[in-house]
C-alpha cells in the first residue's frame, strides 16, 4: 500500500493536502518530488484543547477538520492522502468538504469496511470511485475532476447521515 502511494506522489503534481499521514516513506517521497509546489501535511493535535484540531506540520497554525473548506476554499487542493482512522469521526463534513475543495484526486487508505461507507457516501457526488487492494489494505481512490457541489444537495445528505447514525444509536441502545 505505501509503496503504491509512493509511485502516486511521484507522479503529483501542485498542491498536496495529506491529512493524518504517519509513514515517513510517504513523508520522504513528499519532500522529493520537485512538482509538488504546495504541501500542507496535517497532524493530529489534542494537547491544548480537547477538542480534535489538526496542525500544519512544522507551523504553528492549527485547522479544525470540520472548517477545513473555510481555509482551503473551493477546487484549490489538486491531491489529498488521508488516513481513513482520521476522518471517520468527521465523515459527515469532510465527504462534502473534501469534494468542494479538491480539483484532482482523493487518495483515502486504511480497513476495507471504512471505506465501504465512505465510498457510497462518494458515489453521491461522482461514479469514479475505485477501491483497490494493495497487500493488506485497500485504497479509495476518487477522481474529483468534473465533480459538483449543490447546497440543497449537501444539506439533505447531511440529515440523511445524521438520521442514520441516529437509527444506527437506537439499534445499538434497544440490542443491548
Amino acid at each position: 500500500m505505501i509503496d503504491y502511494l509512493q509511485k502516486q506522489i511521484n507522479n503529483m503534481e501542485g498542491s498536496l493536502l495529506g491529512i493524518g499521514i504517519t509513514s515517513d516513506k510517504l513523508k520522504k517521497a513528499i519532500e522529493k518530488n520537485d512538482k509538488i509546489t504546495l504541501c500542507n501535511l496535517l497532524e493530529e493535535n489534542t494537547k491544548k484543547t480537547k477538542k480534535k484540531k489538526f496542525s500544519v506540520l512544522n507551523k504553528p497554525r492549527t485547522v479544525n477538520i470540520k472548517k477545513i473548506k473555510k481555509v482551503f476554499r473551493k477546487k484549490r487542493v489538486d491531491n489529498i492522502i488521508c488516513n481513513s482512522k482520521t476522518i471517520i469521526p468527521f465523515q459527515k463534513t469532510f465527504v462534502r468538504d473534501s469534494v468542494y475543495i479538491n480539483k484532482n484526486k482523493l487518495y483515502i487508505y486504511g480497513k476495507k469496511e471504512e471505506l465501504e461507507t465512505l465510498k457510497t457516501k462518494y458515489n453521491r457526488y461522482t461514479k469514479e470511485v475505485e477501491l483497490k487492494k494493495e497487500g493488506n489494505e485497500y485504497i479509495l481512490i476518487v477522481n474529483n475532476k468534473n465533480t459538483k457541489n449543490n447546497k440543497i444537495k449537501d444539506i439533505g445528505y447531511w440529515w440523511k447521515d445524521t438520521g442514520n447514525s441516529f437509527l444506527d444509536f437506537l439499534t445499538l441502545i434497544l440490542t443491548n
